[in-house]
C-alpha cells in the first residue's frame, strides 16, 4: 500500500465469502441427521420417533432421557420440549433393502460417496438421506418424500390413505428458520389442545361419577329384640316354668 510498491485492495476483494468448506460441513451435518438419533447420536433403528420440530430419535433413547434427564450430555438442550411420550410420534418408515446389505459389505466408501440410507420413500423410492426433503404426518406417523405428497394432493396420506390436515405435516430436519418457527407454534398449540382435552375429560368424569348409595333404612315396624344376658335368660325361664305349674 502507498509507496511500498503494493496495490490498494478493492472493497469487493476485502469482503470474504463463506468458504466452500463451511457449506460442505453444514451439508454433512444435515445428512448425518438422517442417519443418526438426534439425542444419542447412534444410528437410527426402528422404532424411530419424531418430535414436532421434525427431529428424529430412537425411541429407546427418548425413554432413557425421560427416565433420567442427565443420561445424555446435551439432552436438556436437544429435548427440552419433550416432557412425555405425548410429545413424540412413532413413525412408520419404509426400510431400505439395500441398507442391510451395505452393513454386511466390507467395501470402503470414497470421500465423496454417501452411505446407503436406512429408509426410503414408499411412493417415489428415493432414499431418505438428506438430498431430498422428507416429511411425516403427526396424525398417522407415515413418512414419505415431500415430492410424493405434492404429486398426490388428495388430502389423504399417500401411504395409509388416512385424512390429514395441513398442520399435521412435519418437515423432517428442516433448516429454514421460518419453518422452524411455525413448527414451534404448532407444538405449543398441540400441547394446549391436549391440556384442554384432559381437563374436559376430567370434568366429564366427575359429572358422571355415580353418587354413593345411602344405607338402606329399616322400615320394619317390629321392635328389635336385643340379646339378653345370661342371668336375664335364667330368670325368664324360671318365670315361664312357674306359669306352666300354676296352670
Amino acid at each position: 500500500m502507498g509507496n511500498d510498491g503494493g496495490s490498494i485492495p478493492r472493497r469487493s476483494e476485502m469482503v470474504r465469502e463463506k468458504p466452500k468448506d463451511e457449506k460442505a460441513d453444514r451439508k454433512n451435518q444435515l445428512i448425518a441427521m438422517y442417519y443418526h438419533c438426534a439425542l444419542s447420536k447412534r444410528p437410527l433403528e426402528a422404532p424411530v420417533v419424531g418430535d414436532g420440530l421434525g427431529h428424529l430419535y430412537n425411541r429407546e433413547a427418548v425413554l432413557e432421557y425421560l427416565l433420567g434427564k442427565n443420561t445424555f450430555g446435551d439432552g436438556a438442550q436437544v429435548c427440552q420440549h419433550i416432557r412425555s411420550l405425548r410429545d413424540i410420534k412413532t413413525l412408520t418408515a419404509k426400510d431400505n433393502p439395500a441398507y442391510e446389505k451395505s452393513k454386511k459389505s466390507t467395501a470402503i466408501l470414497s470421500f465423496d460417496q454417501q452411505p446407503v440410507a436406512p429408509f426410503v420413500c414408499p411412493v417415489t423410492g428415493k432414499e431418505m438421506n438428506g438430498n431430498a426433503p422428507f416429511e411425516f404426518l403427526w396424525s398417522c406417523g407415515c413418512v414419505f418424500s415431500a415430492q410424493a405428497r405434492k404429486e398426490i394432493s388428495s388430502g389423504l396420506c399417500v401411504v395409509c390413505s388416512e385424512p390429514f390436515k395441513s398442520n399435521d405435516v412435519v418437515p423432517i430436519n428442516s433448516q429454514d428458520p421460518e419453518v422452524l418457527s411455525l413448527l414451534k407454534k404448532e407444538v405449543d398449540a398441540r400441547k394446549q389442545a391436549e391440556k384442554t382435552k384432559r381437563k374436559h375429560k376430567k370434568d366429564d368424569k366427575s359429572k358422571h361419577k355415580p353418587k354413593q348409595k345411602r344405607k338402606r333404612e329399616d322400615t320394619s315396624s317390629e321392635p328389635v329384640r336385643l340379646p339378653l344376658s345370661h342371668s336375664a335368660t335364667n330368670a325368664e325361664e324360671k318365670h315361664t316354668k312357674a306359669q306352666r305349674t300354676a296352670a
